[in-house]
């Protein structure tokens, strides 16, 4: 059976493949995905610390209300001020958000969503 941690890495880096394929200009998502797969095998933890740190801590209550203001601001600042392997997703909202589709969108509320419930399973 696969450990919390194990099931929110997963998670995790189907998120960026997806970006990935969604946005295959942006080479720091392409770049971003392959530092995570490697810290999943070197050093898992240090994946969902990171997201809990620079996304959870912040943006958990945002993302449940899918408040893309607040979440297009914090990235913005993130992005200037801290950059680190999950800035890439923040990315995302800064650059596109006001022009990818509805389905899009729905996508990645989704998945930011469940990725929130899995760090903290994990983090427990």
């Amino acid at each position: 059976m696969t450990s919390p941690l194990g099931i929110f890495n997963n998670q995790l880096i189907k998120f960026f493949e997806d970006l990935s394929e969604s946005f295959p200009e942006e080479r720091d998502i392409k770049s971003a995905l392959e530092l995570i797969r490697l810290a999943k095998l070197s050093n898992p933890r240090i994946i969902q610390t990171l997201f809990y740190e620079h996304v959870y801590t912040s943006l958990d209550e945002p993302i449940k209300r899918e408040d893309s203001d607040y979440v297009v601001a914090y990235a913005k600042s993130k992005i200037e001020n801290q950059f680190n392997e999950i800035s890439p997703a923040l990315l995302i909202f800064q650059k596109y958000w006001t022009t990818i589709s509805d389905n899009s969108k729905k996508s990645i509320w989704s998945y930011l969503k469940v990725l929130c419930i899995l760090c903290e399973r994990a983090r427990n």
